[in-house]
């Protein structure tokens, strides 16, 4: 499944808070077979959850979005748990 820039940008851009969690695709479980290629994984991502932007976990809808110059994963991640360990 090959998708445009056009179909990235659309599903980029849909407002989660107008999407009910019932209508999203529920990829709770889905388990990541490590034994296929990132290429095979993110095909049968793309599958299960059909918009990579927006899907649903546990009955609750997920957006991700990504910050062109926000930081690294590692470093949000790190503070976030930096931050739950001190109880803030």
């Amino acid at each position: 499944m090959k998708l445009t820039a056009q179909e990235l940008e659309n599903m980029r851009s849909v407002n989660i808070g107008a999407v009910s969690a019932d209508m999203l695709p529920e990829v709770d479980g889905m388990a990541l077979d490590h034994t296929l290629s990132n290429k095979e994984r993110i095909a049968r991502f793309l599958h299960k959850a059909a918009n990579p932007y927006c899907f649903c976990v546990g009955g609750v809808g997920v957006k991700i979005e990504f910050a062109e110059d926000g930081p690294a994963l590692q470093d949000a991640l790190c503070a976030f748990l930096l931050r739950q360990r001190s109880g803030l």
